[in-house]
């Protein structure tokens, strides 16, 4: 039972398996897990160069969509040639690459299996698109007011967008704000470019594709109000009957109590059993 792991922006694999430690001693035995390193190098997230040495990865570091492309390309073709993979686990920015480039397989290949056959993503981000197609959809009828009113990053402002302009951006400009600590930069390097390169969040009633593998989504309790929002909308992607949820007490991180482990693992062996009923 192979699994493709994929960490947390400014983390690395070392990283992961550290947060995954609580857990691994609940794993089937059967179940042996791939760590992928993100291309990008990056500040390390808060706390993590206390303890562990770099080089600290992320997918992305300007969240745009070109750097996108990279990394949705570099999850393909490890697939391809270091696979096949029974699932995938993604972990943060992880999470939302990894999801990002099912549903691309999913928009493309809408009459075949998914390279995988289950998901399991752990407080995920929103998803951001790599299709210059999508982003121009989306964009391209932006006027130069519209445009400014959008790189302004007031909601006051962008409450006065197209309504699917307007979703999409409230969502990006409040995982912005509350990942600042993270990405260490200010809103306007994010948005003070072309409307092609600047981030784009994909929303379901945007975008067609859906994932119909099994998958579970997990998410802190008390994790920020805009993180669990964008937890539930990625969710929102994934077919109801193979979907599950799983909520633990740990902020941005996986279970740290045995109690909480010993659940998500149990969660993770569901969707694992039902990943083959799923394609039937």
């Amino acid at each position: 039972m192979g699994i493709l792991c994929l960490h947390g922006f400014g983390a690395n694999p070392v990283v992961m398996k550290h947060q995954m430690s609580v857990l691994a001693k609940y794993f089937d035995t059967t179940w042996e897990f791939h760590f992928l390193p993100g291309p990008v190098g990056c500040p390390a997230a808060p706390g993590v160069a206390k303890t562990f040495p770099g080089p600290y990865l992320c997918w992305t570091l300007d969240f745009d969509p070109i750097t996108n492309r990279t990394a949705l390309d570099l999850i393909h073709q490890t697939i391809m040639d270091r696979g096949p993979f029974d699932g995938v686990f993604g972990f943060s920015q992880g999470a939302s690459i990894v999801a990002a480039y099912l549903l691309e397989q999913a928009e493309l290949h809408p009459d075949k299996p998914l390279p995988v056959r289950f998901a399991i993503f752990c407080s995920s981000p929103p998803i951001l698109a790599g299709d210059p197609e999508y982003i121009q959809r989306l964009f391209g009828a932006l006027s130069a007011e519209n445009i400014k009113r959008f790189q302004s990053a007031k909601l006051d402002q962008v409450a006065q967008l197209p309504a699917p302009v307007r979703a999409s951006a409230i969502v990006l400009l409040e995982n912005l704000a509350v990942m600042a600590p993270v990405h260490g930069k200010s809103l306007s390097h994010y948005l003070d470019r072309p409307p092609a390169e600047i981030p784009c969040v994909v929303l379901p009633d945007q975008y067609k594709a859906r994932l119909s593998i099994p998958t579970l989504h997990v998410c802190g309790k008390d994790d920020p109000p805009s993180m669990r929002k964008a937890c539930a909308i990625n969710a929102s992607f994934c077919a109801p009957k193979w979907r599950r949820h799983f909520n633990h007490s740990s902020i941005h991180n996986l279970p740290r109590s045995p109690t909480e482990a010993q659940e998500m693992v149990s969660h993770m062996a569901w969707i694992i059993s039902h990943s083959q009923l799923s394609r039937i």
